[in-house]
């Protein structure tokens, strides 16, 4: 958490007050509600993450782009003074804060887990992809940094190289190296959300919100569907580890997702080795994630033993989901 008087500087520009603020999480990022004219927002404030200023520009512009188009996504809320954001430093780490309107809806619950919301949210990665194509090659949001230039493959690894085995770093490189020899189509490789999962995600009615964009980067359109099958098919399927019933109980939900995803949407097919070569590089970066943010050596038995399954995947280049699975014929 950002230490309370240095939330009362980064809060101030927005009109905002931090005894008013409430802490939600800290991730990549502290995370706070509050409301200003009557409205809730979201105050996110950037703390070091290697995450420049005009990174974050390049991200809202994004953003806007596509609220402009019609989607439901959560719009910059300016400071007072009509800046999208603001940077400072305060004990020598760089701060870079932003506002967002808050998602109307609620978020997606155990009982929402069924083919239906994945259709929805298929249908929402097929408008962002679309409207992807449609962005001007000079466009502020083309800033964003290609897939393989993430902070969670270089400054997130190279700063865990004692905690994180040879072989598993050896492994993320040859994913890369192998994903980087992939054509660059330009009908399927542009912006994309980078995190989309139900979990960046609301649900108004009928209708799904996604917000987030922290992560987003130019790529291949078939890594929001590596990430979405690892976040929220997978890991929502899992029964702590692998069994034998575990590709049947993920089917449905992917059928779904690319059933709502192939209506509209410019991606037509997915190789599954590609799918898979993403899938396990998503697995790679949360293996690395809870290296960064948890005390490892402090976890319980069973998450220890989860780690070592992801950190063997990685090292062998394998995994127990069965890729052929999810097809999209």
């Amino acid at each position: 958490m950002i230490q309370e008087h240095h939330l009362a500087l980064l809060a101030r520009p927005y009109g905002l007050v931090s005894e008013d603020l409430e802490f939600l999480r800290s991730s990549q990022n502290d995370v706070y509600l509050g409301r200003r004219g009557g409205e809730k927002v979201i105050l996110r404030v950037s703390k070091g993450r290697h995450r420049t200023h005009a990174d974050v520009e390049a991200e809202l512009a994004w953003v806007e782009f596509l609220a402009e188009r019609g989607m439901n996504v959560c719009r910059p809320v300016l400071t007072l003074d009509g800046e999208t954001c603001i940077s400072s430093f305060l004990d020598g780490d760089s701060h870079v804060v932003t506002c967002f309107e808050h998602a109307p809806g609620r978020k997606i619950t155990p009982e929402d887990i069924s083919p239906p919301i994945y259709e929805k949210l298929g249908e929402v990665l097929a408008q962002l992809h679309t409207h992807t194509l449609a962005l001007p090659v000079d466009h502020p949001a083309q800033g964003r940094a290609h897939w393989h230039e993430s902070r969670f493959l270089h400054e997130d690894m190279a700063a865990l190289q004692g905690s994180l085995s040879p072989q598993f770093c050896a492994g993320v490189a040859n994913l890369i190296h192998e994903l980087k020899a992939l054509p660059v189509n330009p009908k399927t490789y542009g912006l994309i959300h980078a995190d989309a999962c139900l979990g960046n995600c609301f649900l108004d009615g009928d209708k799904l919100w996604i917000f987030d964009f922290d992560n987003s980067e130019k790529g291949h359109f078939a890594q929001d569907f590596a990430t979405i099958l690892y976040d929220s098919v997978y890991c929502r399927m899992l029964n702590k580890f692998a069994d034998a019933g575990l590709n049947d109980r993920m089917a449905p939900l992917w059928a779904g997702l690319w059933r709502g995803y192939s209506r509209t949407g410019p991606l037509k097919e997915i190789d599954p080795l590609q799918l898979r070569r993403f899938f396990l590089l998503r697995e790679a970066m949360i293996h690395t994630h809870y290296h960064r943010t948890l005390d490892v050596p402090a976890l319980d038995d069973s998450f220890k033993a989860g780690l070592e399954v992801m950190r063997k995947n990685v090292e062998n280049q394998e995994h127990q989901v069965d890729f052929s699975t999810f097809t999209t014929a």
